[in-house]
């Protein structure tokens, strides 16, 4: 399977979660709850076990034990790998530092950024706010290029500088943040760190 169509927000979720500590699905679920990440993914229940397989398949992540607590149905819980920590943080770097990616994309790896250090998540969103930076750059040179077009016909390009502006900002302030301590790292059970 190829990494680009394995590489999905329910599989950076279930890999997120476990680098914290090994889980079974019906945790992750309550985990997701709680924090408000249903809100933004808005995975099926389904969606989680669909995953499962082929993560397995990849052997990114790999059941630690099975139980069952009087009538309820088996729960198996699962642990990620080396190789799964290893694709997590591979996938958590492009998407947290490459603008290519959709907001989709780069919310989901904020939502898991914490299975890699906060000083390398500081560099990862700086290196995205500089090369987004670099395009606001090369669109202002090209619309000032446009010369006598009325500003009316270069709408679409003045929102999406607006964008671009407004998220450069947003990551330069929470690289600041970070740096100084205004916002904390999580800290509790992980093999991650």
């Amino acid at each position: 399977m190829s990494q680009r169509s394995l590489r999905t927000p329910v599989t950076i979720a279930v890999l997120g979660l476990l680098a914290e500590q090994p889980r079974h699905v019906y945790d992750m679920r309550a985990v997701m709850r709680e924090r408000g990440h249903d809100q933004v993914l808005r995975l099926k229940n389904a969606s989680m076990y669909d995953a499962l397989p082929r993560l397995l398949n990849e052997r990114l992540i790999e059941p630690v034990e099975t139980t069952r607590a009087g009538n309820r149905p088996e729960r198996t819980v699962y642990r990620i790998t080396p190789a799964g920590l290893s694709r997590l943080t591979e996938w958590l770097r492009d998407m947290l530092s490459d603008p290519a990616h959709d907001h989709v994309a780069f919310t989901t790896a904020l939502l898991f950024m914490f299975a890699l250090s906060d000083t390398e998540v500081i560099d990862l969103v700086t290196e995205r706010a500089a090369r987004i930076n670099t395009r606001i750059t090369e669109l202002d040179s090209a619309i000032a290029e446009f010369g006598e077009v009325p500003a009316i016909f270069l709408t679409d390009q003045s929102y999406g500088q607006a964008l671009r502006r407004a998220e450069r900002d947003w990551l330069l302030g929470f690289a600041d943040d970070l740096r100084h301590h205004r916002l904390t790292w999580p800290k509790g059970p992980s093999h991650v760190h």
